[in-house]
């Protein structure tokens, strides 16, 4: 099957060129700004995307920033082109946990490798189990994401609102749940959870860094597959939620 691949620059012959390169093993669509990307995006199906840094109105740092808020874009991978390959550069790129990192300019081979790599990856983690992790703390959801993405399909989503709207769409396996969020505690969010998606069978695991009597009672009163506190280990996450999804 042959990936869709969006590619995002200023530059209208990088665009030209890396869509040549590309011709014989994906579908390409082209645009020259971020702000059009974000557009391409919610209109059309997309694999992967390639991404130049330094662009003007929206950078690749921004441009990524914007994609990860949007449910049709929380999982597409993303490789990020640039001219320049210094360490701050690459350090922010593995922050923003893009999937790859291409410095320009980009030789056929090695172009064709990286889009062929993540693509291939990504299909191999739709056959895993999904967990949707729901946290305001994005380095707390990193971690999350570093503990368990070598065994489990991981939708990491930082709002309570998108949660719900990425629910309207998809059904994961178990969902982690921070208790404390802003605008809506957990045990508020996994009521709506119940009530107005498709999650009514989904286990639930609720993880806060509070261990008073009220907030471990009003946790329990939503009746979830379990509970943890906050820090909890890879270990303890990993058997809690192989726990829940043979409940």
């Amino acid at each position: 099957m042959r990936p869709n691949v969006l590619i995002v620059d200023d530059d209208i012959e990088s665009l030209e060129i890396m869509s040549l390169y590309l011709k014989s093993i994906a579908n390409t669509a082209t645009v020259n700004g971020g702000r059009q990307a974000l557009e391409y995006v919610q209109q059309n199906p997309v694999d992967v995307i390639l991404l130049d840094l330094y662009m003007p109105v929206m950078n690749g740092f921004q441009t990524v920033e914007e994609f990860r808020k949007l449910k049709e874009c929380i999982n597409v991978p993303i490789i990020l082109m640039t001219g320049s390959n210094d360490k701050l550069t690459v350090l922010n790129s593995v922050v923003l946990g893009v999937d790859g990192f291409l410095v320009k300019p980009v030789q056929k081979d090695v172009l064709v490798q990286k889009v062929m790599e993540v693509y291939n990856k990504r299909q191999k983690e739709r056959n895993k189990r999904t967990v949707l992790a729901i946290d305001d703390d994005m380095t707390y959801l990193k971690q999350i994401n570093r503990f368990l993405h070598d065994s489990y399909n991981v939708i990491m989503i930082n709002s309570a609102k998108l949660a719900l709207e990425y629910l309207l769409k998809h059904t994961p396996d178990v969902i982690l749940l921070d208790f404390q969020m802003p605008f809506y505690n957990g045990a508020t969010v996994m009521n709506m959870i119940r009530k107005n998606t498709g999650g009514k069978n989904i286990p639930i695991i609720l993880l806060s860094g509070v261990l008073d009597r009220e907030v471990i009672n009003e946790c329990y009163s939503c009746n979830p597959a379990a509970y943890l506190a906050k820090p909890v280990s890879k270990e303890t996450l990993i058997e809690t939620i192989e726990r829940a999804l043979k409940q």
